[in-house]
């Protein structure tokens, strides 16, 4: 049976953990979000990018919805770096604030910014607009004019996302977070459009996992749904399975279960994904490798280039 394997790394202190397990396999490198590969994973296509803002806000299927993140933009020469995405960096009364004052301007017959439980802010559209956007998680410290809005529409996107600088700029709570020396949003960063897909079906038999988001997309299907990480067991190898780890718990049980039923040949194919800032390893493992004992050697870190 098939086993897939797909973890979120959020420090370099997993890295000791999984060189223990994955130098053999067959390496490429993926350009994903973590949210991104979630829902390549599940059939889930872009059109142009993938409708993760749909998929995390979840309250209609039929509009259109943006990711709206404050950031904060560093000024060089002659253009500018996203230096931080500040969306959680807001007190509850701030994000408020600042919701509202979009509207008070920005908000008219098609558009209009919307606020979740969770103070996560986004854009929802009466209309499909006709522009491809980059998630903050892919944009390196380089030009933003490299990761901007691309499209029939581009241009008019852009013109609306000076507007908003220039409102930011002025704006009491950003002049006020300066004068507190606390970084201030000076732009919102559009990513992740689209309309919350009808249904989906899932290509697993069973699905562990303690992913939130996870949990979102499989929500959009019928009777699918993951089971807890704790639930995994060595009788599941037998169905074609998918982990999917936001943190490290079980982390070191479970590679070694799935890792000893590799060996024993009761999983004929073992792919496991690692999500590391903005970027997915694939890691392709299969039995007779296993033999090939002239193979060099690798740590995940060294895949990575990180130092």
């Amino acid at each position: 049976m098939n086993t897939t394997l797909f973890f979120k790394v959020t420090s370099k202190n997993h890295f000791p953990i999984l060189n223990r397990f994955l130098t053999i396999g067959q390496i490429e490198s993926l350009k994903f979000s973590y949210e991104e590969f979630l829902c390549y994973l599940l059939g889930i296509k872009p059109n142009p990018d993938y409708p993760l803002a749909a998929v995390d806000y979840q309250k209609n299927q039929t509009l259109y919805y943006f990711y709206a993140d404050p950031v904060y933009l560093s000024l060089q020469r002659d253009t500018f770096f996203l230096e931080k995405k500040l969306t959680n960096d807001f007190t509850q009364d701030e994000i408020k604030n600042l919701y509202n004052t979009l509207n008070e301007t920005f908000k008219d017959e098609t558009r209009a910014f919307i606020l979740n439980d969770q103070g996560q802010l986004f854009l929802e559209l009466k209309k499909e607009p006709h522009i491809k956007t980059t998630s903050i998680a892919n944009i390196k410290r380089q030009s933003i004019d490299l990761f901007m809005p691309q499209g029939n529409e581009a241009i008019a996107w852009h013109r609306f996302m000076n507007e908003i600088q220039m409102f930011l700029f002025d704006h009491p709570m950003s002049q006020d977070r300066v004068r507190r020396e606390i970084l201030s949003p000076n732009s919102i960063w559009f990513s992740g459009g689209g309309v919350l897909p009808q249904s989906i079906q899932s290509p697993y038999g069973v699905i562990f996992s303690n992913s939130e988001f996870l949990k979102k997309i499989l929500s959009i299907g019928k009777n699918i749904s993951p089971q807890s990480i704790d639930k995994f067991h060595q009788e599941y190898i037998s169905e074609d399975v998918l982990i999917v780890f936001d943190d490290d718990k079980e982390l070191g049980r479970i590679l070694e279960d799935i890792w000893n039923n590799f060996k024993k040949r009761k999983i004929k194919n073992l792919n496991i994904y690692l999500s590391f800032q903005g970027e997915v390893l694939h890691i392709h493992n299969q039995f007779i490798q296993l033999f090939k004992v002239w193979k060099k050697m690798n740590s995940v870190l060294n895949y990575f280039n990180v130092n």
